[in-house]
């Protein structure tokens, strides 16, 4: 791959990553709504939405990392942002620039809201300690409860 195919191809990924953080962002923001008001079924379609999302921002980085490879850099943003600077484009630079940005503004929306699933969890699992007199369980929504018998094993009725 000679240079102005490999700055093509760089710079149609970091286009795609960045066109993709653009459209997490809102669902964040939405993700965010639904868990602030407690509103499951958008909160399953929003999620869904959000795992989409990240599948195909996944598959602009993996081939990122590759054409990094491929041009003697690391992976990751490091190795990136010394490509980029390698380059020496300004439009570019500017991308790769709007992208780190980007990314680091998507981490702290996500964590936020990771932080706010954590918290309704704690107090889902309080709610169904007390509810139930059983002692709390760190597995509310994990699958260990999803058997046959699950209803029988933990009913909010036989308190």
């Amino acid at each position: 791959m000679d240079r102005t195919q490999l700055i093509k191809a760089f710079t149609a990924t970091v286009q795609a990553s960045l066109h993709g953080l653009q459209s997490l962002e809102p669902v964040l923001e939405q993700e965010l709504a639904a868990l602030s008001g407690r509103n499951a079924a958008a909160l399953d379609r929003i999620v869904a939405g959000k795992l989409e999302l990240l599948r195909q921002i996944e598959h602009s980085v993996q081939a990122r990392d590759r054409l990094q490879e491929v041009a003697g850099f690391a992976q990751g943003l490091d190795g990136g942002r010394q490509l980029a600077e390698a380059f020496d484009q300004d439009a570019l630079t500017a991308e790769w620039g709007a992208l780190v940005a980007l990314a680091q503004q998507v981490a702290v929306l996500n964590d936020r809201n990771g932080q706010l699933a954590v918290q309704g969890q704690r107090a889902t699992r309080a709610a169904l300690s007390i509810l139930t007199g059983r002692k709390d369980r760190q597995d509310t929504y994990s699958t260990l409860r999803r058997g046959r018998d699950a209803v029988t094993r933990y009913s909010l009725g036989k308190v």
